[in-house]
């Protein structure tokens, strides 16, 4: 096998790597309940930065997300009506390889529960996580505040690629 080869295969497995990392497609899906002018949530990148929030100011329900010209923000009932079962907000994003934190906050303090509602859907994270997680759930029951982090990972794919690159070049000269 060429060197040559071996160069362009890494480099390959690189720019894969790259830019996998930079372009992990994550699901949200956010359980508001039927007084959502209590409730507000912001998630936050490892630079303190907010790139999607929710949050209700002077009659009008503000949800968006640093990339919402890409991936719209849906914003409705949860099932046939607020009053059963409050609001679902649902939305995407790339997020690039490292750790995000969601801050949510209730004022009333009774937490982010409504009939069906049970708190332990309030904040859901799906996608290419860490630690094998395929989902990762935020529940707020009667509380005022809670935090938790998610960590994105690269695709397993990019990783093999990476692998077989450092394989190919190797491999024993004749």
């Amino acid at each position: 096998m060429s060197k040559r080869f071996a160069l362009t295969a890494a480099g390959v497995a690189t720019a894969a790597v790259g830019s996998t990392a930079a372009a992990e497609l994550i699901s949200f899906t956010v359980h508001n309940d039927y007084y959502i002018s209590e409730n507000r949530w912001q998630l936050i990148d490892s630079n303190s930065n907010t790139i999607a929030s929710m949050f209700v100011q002077g009659g009008y329900i503000y949800a968006g997300t640093s990339q919402s010209g890409t991936y719209p923000v849906s914003f409705g009932l949860w099932s046939t009506s607020a009053q059963l079962s409050g609001y679902l907000t649902t939305f995407q994003m790339d997020l690039a390889e490292g750790s995000y934190t969601v801050a949510m906050q209730d004022s009333w303090g009774d937490g982010w529960v409504w009939n069906d509602a049970t708190g332990e859907d309030a904040f859901n994270v799906a996608g290419n996580l860490g630690n094998d997680e395929t989902s990762v759930t935020f529940g707020m029951v009667g509380t005022a505040a809670v935090s938790g982090t998610f960590t994105v990972v690269p695709a397993p794919g990019a990783l093999a690629l990476l692998g077989l690159a450092g394989l190919s070049s190797r491999r024993k000269r004749k």
